[in-house]
């Protein structure tokens, strides 16, 4: 089930992805648990959509989409991998954003590119960045329908 996250579900989405950073080990840490958390205030629903996936109360995992079509963020518990929740989130993001989506994804993130591929994402060509804080390749993906 895919649904509007809603102030309940921040600390959910914020868990998910501390977890997630602590898992990973091409990627420093760069910012703190707590400041992750803080990141996840009721006044970030006002400045993008947060979809989750799963029924209320579990957040199985959350996709971040600001105005501009830019997903911000796509992270997915561990048990929800490779279960259709990402995909089931993405879907809801082409529906809401029928123009079309970009995304940015670290270099070294060979499951996530995949993923994004296999839902139809291509790489922007020539948008290898290396300026964001951790210090890790960035890559830029577009979606265009059809």
């Amino acid at each position: 089930m895919i649904r509007t996250a809603g102030p309940d579900d921040l600390p959910a989405c914020a868990a998910i992805i501390n977890d997630w950073l602590d898992e990973v080990t091409w990627l420093p840490r760069v910012k703190a648990q707590d400041d992750i958390r803080a990141m996840f205030v009721p006044e970030i629903l006002a400045d993008r959509t947060i979809l989750v996936a799963g029924a209320a109360p579990a957040v199985l995992g959350y996709l971040s989409v600001g105005p501009d079509a830019h997903i911000r963020a796509l992270y997915l518990a561990p048990a929800a991998r490779g279960k259709g929740a990402g995909r089931a989130l993405i879907d809801v993001a082409k529906a809401d954003c029928p123009d079309g989506l970009t995304l940015t994804v670290f270099e070294p993130n060979v499951d996530a590119r995949r993923f994004y591929a296999r839902e139809g994402f291509a790489e922007v060509p020539g948008s290898r960045d290396l300026t964001w804080e951790e210090g890790v390749p960035v890559l830029t993906y577009a979606w265009r329908p059809a």
